[in-house]
């Protein structure tokens, strides 16, 4: 069982609405545009992804975010609420970089064998693209039933649909074999990915995104595939 330890940082986490009045160190209150696009915004997402990687999610309290953001801790609060609404917020910002990526390259990629292969290779990817936020997803989907919970659920319901759309469109086809669970072969492609992701992370095994991709779907067309396609 882990025990939560509670800072100075944490309780103000609490009273965002006093944090929103802090002012700077020349005495003018921040300038409140705030939002994607802007430069601080963009650092604390930073920061956050490299200090919960590092610390876990409860031993990183704001101070220790706006630490690394170079930032004062109440500059957190003119963009965010709360530090829930920080990580919330970059795992938001990752998930959708993915989905339009995905969706880029769906407009000229048609089949839903190499879709789905398409799928697998952004997925293994993320690891060099964000190193960070794969460190972050592998520890802490494992070990916070409260960060599956609250900030990645809906992301991974998202992914799921989106691979059995396109399973769904190959039994259509007739690419895939029509007696198969789509939601079985979304999950078991996920998990394979997933576990990939995890040894990279947790044993620095460098895996090239696109060869293994092909070697994952390749082991999984040969069981969802009619034979000899």
């Amino acid at each position: 069982m882990r025990f939560i330890r509670v800072t100075t940082s944490d309780i103000s986490d609490a009273r965002p609405e006093l944090k929103r009045r802090t002012t700077t160190a020349a005495g003018d209150t921040e300038a409140s545009s705030s939002g994607p696009g802007n430069e601080k915004y963009q650092r604390i997402l930073d920061a956050a992804i490299e200090v919960i990687a590092e610390n876990g999610y409860f031993n990183s309290p704001v101070s220790a975010i706006a630490k690394r953001a170079g930032v004062a801790d109440g500059t957190i609060y003119l963009y965010f609420k709360s530090k829930d609404d920080v990580l919330r917020t970059a795992i938001d910002a990752t998930f959708q970089r993915f989905y339009n990526i995905v969706e880029e390259r769906f407009k000229t990629l048609s089949g839903p064998r190499e879709q789905l292969e398409f799928i697998a290779e952004v997925h293994l990817s993320s690891h060099t693209v964000n190193r960070s936020m794969a460190v972050l997803m592998a520890t802490e989907m494992r070990q916070s039933a409260k960060f599956i919970a609250e900030f990645s659920h809906h992301h991974l319901v998202k992914y799921i649909q989106v691979v059995r759309e396109v399973v769904r469109r190959g039994q259509h086809e007739g690419v895939f074999r029509q007696d198969v669970s789509d939601g079985v072969v979304a999950h078991c492609m996920f998990g394979a990915i997933d576990e990939l992701l995890s040894s990279a992370v947790f044993t620095g095994r460098v895996y090239d995104a696109k060869t293994t991709a092909t070697q994952v779907m390749d082991i999984l067309m040969r069981g969802i595939g009619h034979e000899g396609k």
